[in-house]
């Protein structure tokens, strides 16, 4: 039952990051703004392969024993949480909701390994590094 809950959660948040940028970005293509700048495509990317990367994460963490996979599930997760707080009046409730399952199937996952949340320090460095690169391509936008 555990692993029916944890895959779920895997492919919703999966679905909700390729899906939520495709259709954002189907959307702005079709406005009367008409193309997009370069940074927010680059958002709507990275959104998008922050899905991608998530289910393979998930995908190579059930294939082997205790890897670094597993690691790597919450850096994905804090680096929607990055995302979420940065696109906060945009795409960021629908960024929320895709980490908030991701994180939800890592944590299902830690609890198979025994782990009991250690690697919240992850989660952080995932944030706060994604926040760090978006800041620092707005501001070369700007120069």
């Amino acid at each position: 039952m555990q692993w029916i809950l944890e895959w779920s959660l895997v492919v919703t948040g999966a679905l909700l990051c390729m899906g939520g940028a495709i259709g954002i970005w189907q959307a702005q293509l079709s406005s009367a703004a008409g193309a997009l700048w370069p940074l927010p495509a680059l958002v709507l990317i990275e959104w998008m392969l922050l899905g991608v990367v998530g289910a393979i994460a998930a995908f190579r963490d059930h294939q082997s024993d205790r890897s670094w996979w597993a690691t790597f599930r919450w850096v994905i997760c804090g680096s929607l949480f990055g995302l979420s707080i940065l696109g906060v009046f945009s795409i960021g409730p629908l960024v929320l909701c895709a980490a908030l399952t991701f994180l939800g199937a890592a944590m299902l996952a830690d609890q198979r390994y025994h782990c009991r949340l250690r690697r919240v320090s992850m989660l952080i460095a995932g944030t706060i590094g994604n926040m760090a690169v978006l800041l620092l391509l707005v501001r070369l936008a700007h120069i």
